[in-house]
Protein backbone atom coordinates (compact mmCIF):
# COMPACT_ATOMS: atom_id res chain seq x y z
CA UNK A 1 0.00 0.00 0.00
CA UNK A 2 1.30 3.53 -1.12
CA UNK A 3 1.24 6.65 0.97
CA UNK A 4 -1.88 8.35 0.04
CA UNK A 5 -4.42 12.04 1.48
CA UNK A 6 -6.40 11.54 3.78
CA UNK A 7 -8.63 14.34 5.47
CA UNK A 8 -7.01 16.40 8.21
CA UNK A 9 -10.46 17.25 9.92
CA UNK A 10 -14.00 17.66 9.00
CA UNK A 11 -15.13 19.93 6.67
CA UNK A 12 -18.64 21.63 6.16
CA UNK A 13 -20.03 22.97 3.02
CA UNK A 14 -23.54 24.94 2.12
CA UNK A 15 -24.93 26.09 -0.54
CA UNK A 16 -28.46 26.76 -1.72
CA UNK A 17 -30.21 26.13 -4.98
CA UNK A 18 -33.72 26.80 -5.88
CA UNK A 19 -34.36 27.35 -2.26
CA UNK A 20 -33.12 24.12 -1.38
CA UNK A 21 -30.64 24.31 1.56
CA UNK A 22 -28.12 21.68 0.64
CA UNK A 23 -25.16 20.95 3.90
CA UNK A 24 -22.53 18.93 3.42
CA UNK A 25 -20.02 17.48 5.36
CA UNK A 26 -16.71 15.50 4.74
CA UNK A 27 -14.94 13.58 7.20
CA UNK A 28 -12.23 10.98 7.68
CA UNK A 29 -13.58 6.85 7.37
CA UNK A 30 -11.26 4.65 8.07
CA UNK A 31 -13.57 1.65 8.24
CA UNK A 32 -16.60 1.15 6.38
CA UNK A 33 -18.46 1.07 10.69
CA UNK A 34 -16.79 4.42 11.12
CA UNK A 35 -18.53 5.72 8.08
CA UNK A 36 -21.71 4.60 8.91
CA UNK A 37 -21.25 6.12 12.80
CA UNK A 38 -20.22 9.38 11.41
CA UNK A 39 -24.05 9.03 9.11
CA UNK A 40 -25.46 8.40 11.70
CA UNK A 41 -24.66 10.86 13.69
CA UNK A 42 -25.65 13.72 10.77
CA UNK A 43 -28.63 11.50 10.94
CA UNK A 44 -29.54 12.43 14.65
CA UNK A 45 -27.89 15.92 14.17
CA UNK A 46 -30.56 17.20 10.93
CA UNK A 47 -33.33 14.96 12.36
CA UNK A 48 -35.71 17.36 10.59
CA UNK A 49 -34.07 16.86 7.13
CA UNK A 50 -35.82 15.37 4.53
CA UNK A 51 -33.00 13.87 3.27
CA UNK A 52 -29.18 12.55 4.68
CA UNK A 53 -27.51 11.50 1.21
CA UNK A 54 -24.18 10.06 1.56
CA UNK A 55 -20.96 8.35 -0.02
CA UNK A 56 -17.70 6.73 1.76
CA UNK A 57 -14.54 5.32 0.64
CA UNK A 58 -13.06 3.62 3.31
CA UNK A 59 -9.79 2.87 2.35
CA UNK A 60 -6.79 3.82 -0.34
CA UNK A 61 -8.46 5.91 -3.34
CA UNK A 62 -8.97 3.65 -6.54
CA UNK A 63 -8.02 0.31 -5.01
CA UNK A 64 -10.58 -0.52 -2.23
CA UNK A 65 -13.56 -2.23 -2.44
CA UNK A 66 -14.80 -0.70 0.76
CA UNK A 67 -17.43 1.99 -1.15
CA UNK A 68 -21.08 2.47 -0.55
CA UNK A 69 -23.62 5.27 -0.71
CA UNK A 70 -27.34 6.01 -0.42
CA UNK A 71 -29.90 8.30 -2.35
CA UNK A 72 -31.85 8.39 0.86
CA UNK A 73 -35.22 8.82 -0.70
CA UNK A 74 -34.24 10.47 -3.39
CA UNK A 75 -34.57 9.33 -6.83
CA UNK A 76 -32.35 6.46 -7.45
CA UNK A 77 -28.86 7.49 -9.09
CA UNK A 78 -29.54 11.41 -8.42
CA UNK A 79 -27.65 11.65 -4.58
CA UNK A 80 -25.48 8.92 -3.68
CA UNK A 81 -24.08 8.28 -6.82
CA UNK A 82 -23.26 11.21 -8.10
CA UNK A 83 -21.62 11.78 -4.62
CA UNK A 84 -19.47 8.50 -4.62
CA UNK A 85 -18.40 9.60 -7.87
CA UNK A 86 -16.66 12.76 -6.79
CA UNK A 87 -14.98 11.08 -4.20
CA UNK A 88 -13.57 7.92 -6.74
CA UNK A 89 -12.35 10.70 -9.10
CA UNK A 90 -10.47 12.23 -6.40
CA UNK A 91 -7.15 11.48 -4.52
CA UNK A 92 -8.56 11.18 -0.84
CA UNK A 93 -8.73 8.25 0.89
CA UNK A 94 -10.88 7.32 4.18
CA UNK A 95 -13.33 9.48 3.14
CA UNK A 96 -17.26 10.00 3.94
CA UNK A 97 -19.70 12.37 2.32
CA UNK A 98 -22.47 13.55 3.95
CA UNK A 99 -25.42 15.65 2.19
CA UNK A 100 -28.18 16.81 3.97
CA UNK A 101 -30.99 18.34 2.12
CA UNK A 102 -33.51 20.44 3.38
CA UNK A 103 -36.71 20.77 0.73
CA UNK A 104 -37.22 24.61 -1.08
CA UNK A 105 -40.67 24.00 -2.42
CA UNK A 106 -39.24 23.72 -6.12
CA UNK A 107 -38.69 20.43 -7.60
CA UNK A 108 -34.87 19.96 -9.25
CA UNK A 109 -35.88 17.19 -11.69
CA UNK A 110 -33.34 14.11 -11.72
CA UNK A 111 -30.55 16.37 -13.82
CA UNK A 112 -30.88 19.05 -11.08
CA UNK A 113 -30.46 16.48 -8.25
CA UNK A 114 -27.67 15.16 -9.54
CA UNK A 115 -25.61 18.28 -10.39
CA UNK A 116 -27.09 19.61 -6.80
CA UNK A 117 -25.52 16.70 -4.93
CA UNK A 118 -22.39 16.37 -6.88
CA UNK A 119 -21.35 19.74 -6.91
CA UNK A 120 -22.38 19.69 -3.31
CA UNK A 121 -19.29 16.96 -2.67
CA UNK A 122 -17.31 18.75 -5.50
CA UNK A 123 -17.03 22.21 -3.91
CA UNK A 124 -16.52 21.04 -0.41
CA UNK A 125 -13.79 18.58 -1.96
CA UNK A 126 -12.01 21.54 -2.84
CA UNK A 127 -11.64 23.04 0.58
CA UNK A 128 -10.91 19.80 2.22
CA UNK A 129 -7.18 19.97 3.96
CA UNK A 130 -5.74 16.66 3.87
CA UNK A 131 -2.84 15.19 5.33
CA UNK A 132 -0.36 11.91 4.20
CA UNK A 133 -0.66 8.75 5.50
CA UNK A 134 2.04 6.73 5.43
CA UNK A 135 1.62 2.95 6.13
CA UNK A 136 3.62 1.49 8.85
CA UNK A 137 5.25 -1.90 8.73
CA UNK A 138 6.13 -3.68 11.86
CA UNK A 139 9.32 -5.83 12.00
CA UNK A 140 11.44 -8.11 14.41
CA UNK A 141 15.13 -8.11 14.72
CA UNK A 142 17.21 -10.94 15.96
CA UNK A 143 21.05 -10.24 16.15
CA UNK A 144 24.03 -11.19 18.03
CA UNK A 145 24.93 -8.53 20.59
CA UNK A 146 28.32 -7.01 19.27
CA UNK A 147 25.61 -6.18 16.01
CA UNK A 148 23.34 -3.87 18.56
CA UNK A 149 25.04 -0.54 18.21
CA UNK A 150 25.44 -0.38 14.72
CA UNK A 151 21.85 -1.94 14.05
CA UNK A 152 20.41 0.65 16.19
CA UNK A 153 22.34 3.61 14.70
CA UNK A 154 20.73 2.12 10.96
CA UNK A 155 17.01 1.72 12.51
CA UNK A 156 17.38 6.08 13.81
CA UNK A 157 18.86 6.63 10.35
CA UNK A 158 15.84 5.20 8.31
CA UNK A 159 13.53 6.40 10.66
CA UNK A 160 12.16 3.27 12.20
CA UNK A 161 11.60 3.09 16.05
CA UNK A 162 12.51 0.27 18.22
CA UNK A 163 9.15 -1.11 20.51
CA UNK A 164 10.79 -3.37 23.09
CA UNK A 165 13.86 -5.35 23.28
CA UNK A 166 14.26 -8.80 24.48
CA UNK A 167 17.57 -9.76 25.86
CA UNK A 168 18.04 -13.19 25.60
CA UNK A 169 20.67 -15.56 24.21
CA UNK A 170 20.11 -13.14 21.20
CA UNK A 171 18.88 -9.52 21.18
CA UNK A 172 15.55 -9.44 19.60
CA UNK A 173 14.09 -6.48 18.89
CA UNK A 174 10.62 -5.28 18.03
CA UNK A 175 10.54 -2.20 15.34
CA UNK A 176 8.38 0.05 13.73
CA UNK A 177 8.86 2.31 10.75
CA UNK A 178 7.39 4.05 7.34
CA UNK A 179 6.82 0.89 4.95
CA UNK A 180 9.08 2.09 2.18
CA UNK A 181 11.43 3.22 4.58
CA UNK A 182 11.88 -0.06 6.04
CA UNK A 183 12.11 -1.86 2.75
CA UNK A 184 14.96 0.50 1.99
CA UNK A 185 16.52 -0.34 5.54
CA UNK A 186 15.82 -4.06 4.89
CA UNK A 187 18.18 -4.04 2.02
CA UNK A 188 21.05 -1.93 3.81
CA UNK A 189 20.89 -4.26 6.44
CA UNK A 190 21.61 -7.66 4.15
CA UNK A 191 25.14 -5.38 3.18
CA UNK A 192 26.07 -4.66 7.10
CA UNK A 193 24.97 -7.82 8.64
CA UNK A 194 26.49 -10.07 6.23
CA UNK A 195 23.46 -12.40 7.01
CA UNK A 196 24.15 -12.05 10.93
CA UNK A 197 20.64 -10.23 11.28
CA UNK A 198 17.57 -12.02 10.76
CA UNK A 199 14.31 -9.87 9.55
CA UNK A 200 10.57 -10.80 10.17
CA UNK A 201 8.17 -8.87 9.01
CA UNK A 202 4.78 -8.41 10.53
CA UNK A 203 1.34 -8.97 8.41
CA UNK A 204 -1.14 -6.63 9.57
Amino acid sequence: MNSFPIPAQTLHYEQTIKNSRFISYLAHAPSPELAHQIIDQYRLQYADARHVCWAFIAGQPRFTTAVSCSDDGEPAGTAGKPMLNVLQHGEVGEIVAVVIRYFGGIKLGTGGLVRAYSSSVAEAYKLLPTRLKVPIQRFQLNLAYPLEDVTRRMLASYGCAIESADYQTQLSLLCRGAQDQVQLFRKALQEVGRGQIELALFLE
